[in-house]
Formats: C-alpha cells, sequence, structure tokens
C-alpha cells in the first residue's frame, strides 16, 4: 500500500516533551484515516529521548545521527528518506490539536498549484500566538514581516517549519533546506519564498492548531547573542538568495553598509559576521540565485503585490 503522507519530527534532546509530541501527532494521523508513516529524526541527542520515544512507539522510524547536524540537515534528511507524497514537519516541542494532520493536508487533494500549508501555533500555558499567517514587504532594501489571525484559510507568504505540510517532490527539487542557514531561522520562509516565485501557492489553514510547548533549545545551545546574529544573518541570506528584480537587489546591497554601522540591537562584532558569511560564501550565494532564477515564473514584485497591504507590521 502506498503511503500519502510521512511525518517528520527532527529531535535534539527534547525529552521533555518528545513524546508527547509523538503521541499527539500519531492520533491526529490516525484520525485522518489515510495511510502514512512517521520519521524521528534524532541530532545526536544526549538525554535519551529519541530511544526512549521509540520504545513506546515502535512502529515509528527511528534515525539517528552519532554529531549534530541542525534542524535543517534533519529535515532534508527525512524528506530524502519519506515515502509519502506529502511530508508533514513538526518540531517536537509541538503538540498536535484534534484534527491538525487533516486540515495541512485535506488542501492538496483538489489544487495542483498549492506547495506548502501551514498551521497555527500557540503557546501551551497561556495560548497566546506563537505563529500565525506571516507575510511581508519591502522597505529601504529590508524584509519587514507582517502578522493576522486569520479565523479562515488564506493564502500565505511563508510556511513554518516546525508545523507545516508540504509536496515532498517539490521539497527536494527546490534543494531542501539550504545548508547555508545552519544552524537554523529563515529556511523555511526561504523555501517558501522559493515556492512562490515558482508560481506555487502556500496556504494558511488555522484550524491546523498546535500548541507548543518547549522554548529556547537554539538559545542554550548557542547563546541569545549568537541567536540574535543568526536570525538576523539568515533573514539577509534569504534575500541575497532569492531576490532577482534589480530595484530590490539594488536595495538590498544598498543597505548593508548603513546595517553594518548601525546596525539592529546587535553588537558591532555581530553585525560585521554577518557581512563577513554573506561575503565569504559570495559564490554558493550567486549560484544558487542563477539556479533559483531558472525556476523563476514570478518576479519579485508580482509576489509581493499579492500580499501588498495585509496583515500588521511585527
Amino acid at each position: 500500500m502506498s503511503i500519502k503522507l510521512s511525518i517528520i519530527i527532527p529531535n535534539w534532546n527534547g525529552r521533555a516533551y518528545l513524546t508527547r509530541c509523538v503521541a499527539a501527532v500519531l492520533q491526529s494521523a490516525a484520525e485522518y484515516g489515510h495511510s502514512f508513516e512517521c520519521l524521528l529524526m534524532d541530532d545526536a541527542s544526549t538525554d535519551g529521548s529519541a530511544q526512549e520515544t521509540h520504545q513506546q512507539f515502535p512502529d515509528i522510524r527511528l534515525i539517528t545521527h552519532e554529531s549534530n547536524r541542525g534542524f535543517g540537515h534533519m529535515v532534508n534528511e527525512g524528506a530524502k528518506q519519506a515515502q509519502g507524497k506529502i511530508i508533514v514537519l513538526v518540531n517536537n516541542d509541538l503538540i498536535a490539536r484534534p484534527g491538525f494532520i487533516g486540515n495541512l493536508c485535506r488542501h492538496f487533494d483538489n489544487a495542483a498549484d498549492i506547495f506548502g500549508v501551514s498551521g497555527k501555533t500557540v503557546d501551551w500555558d497561556n495560548g497566546e500566538p506563537n505563529h500565525l499567517n506571516m507575510r511581508g514587504f519591502m522597505e529601504d532594501g529590508k524584509l519587514r514581516l507582517t502578522w493576522s489571525d486569520d479565523a479562515e484559510t488564506t493564502e500565505t507568504m511563508f510556511l513554518q517549519g516546525g508545523s507545516c505540510a508540504v509536496l515532498r517532490e517539490k521539497f527536494l527539487d527546490f534543494g531542501g533546506f539550504h545548508p547555508l542557514f545552519a544552524p537554523g531561522y529563515w529556511e523555511d520562509y526561504d523555501i517558501s519564498y522559493q515556492a512562490l516565485k515558482a508560481g506555487y501557492r502556500n496556504l494558511y489553514d488555522p484550524t491546523a492548531l498546535g500548541s507548543h510547548l518547549g522554548q529556547g533549545s537554539m538559545i542554550r545551545a548557542h547563546g541569545e547573542e549568537r541567536i540574535n546574529q543568526i536570525r538576523m544573518r539568515n533573514s539577509w541570506l534569504m534575500l541575497a538568495m532569492n531576490l532577482t528584480d534589480y530595484e530590490a537587489s539594488q536595495a538590498l546591497w544598498g543597505a548593508m553598509p548603513g546595517f553594518v554601522a548601525k546596525g539592529e540591537n546587535l553588537r558591532f562584532k555581530s553585525r560585521l559576521a554577518i557581512f563577513h558569511y554573506i561575503f565569504v560564501h559570495r559564490a554558493q550565494i550567486l549560484k544558487e540565485r542563477q539556479a533559483r532564477f531558472q525556476r523563476q515564473r514570478l518576479s519579485d514584485a508580482e509576489v509581493f503585490e499579492r500580499f501588498k497591504g495585509l496583515g500588521e507590521p511585527c
């Protein structure tokens, strides 16, 4: 029997919440009523979380790495090994609510132009929004994010990498999560934007609801200043690899000197490290830009026009 969907759960030291995550997502998948598999991708955890969870749920596929490779690498590896037409990406601290899997995956049945569907996530303790419908617009060479808490399914610009479903074939065609974004952040926005420029649509479905139990594993691993640097670096990287309209691209690079000089809540050393990273990897960035340009069906202006005026600035 062919498998319709593959659930991929990357894990690193998630002992506090992994078992609850797997139990909830398996129940949600069973409720959906279609064939599925679950791949638990363990990224060299030292707390025994993956082994303990696998003992409780022996039907899931446990794939382990002896060295820590990062979120994006584990997702890519899972996508390559998955057998489903649809892959569902779930953070190890996400608790799927009833209908989560079905409400993500049902949209692929009737539309061939959908790349991915993103869910809504809220904080487990207080119900405060964690990730909603995210869009953006360009201003002064920078991407300004916007959000909206839509009550019904609508188009979105950016998928949430830890709570979404995507077409496996297209995810792999686009190269998956690019390794330059390691150890994490913005790789999900990057591939979402690629899909939009290639002529696909992304959806946001608030009925695909999940609750976040934990926060801060990346900060524990790297420190707050380093994480803020990575987030800013990867936002620049995402634009550098994707913007091909002349005016948008010129504005991006024109803003770089001012950023290094003044910055945005980062120390000068961190701002300089961002510029250095982009400069050192300029050949790889250019190669990636050229490959993406070959797949492009929409300009940057056409993509941003579709979401113009929607949402509230973050």
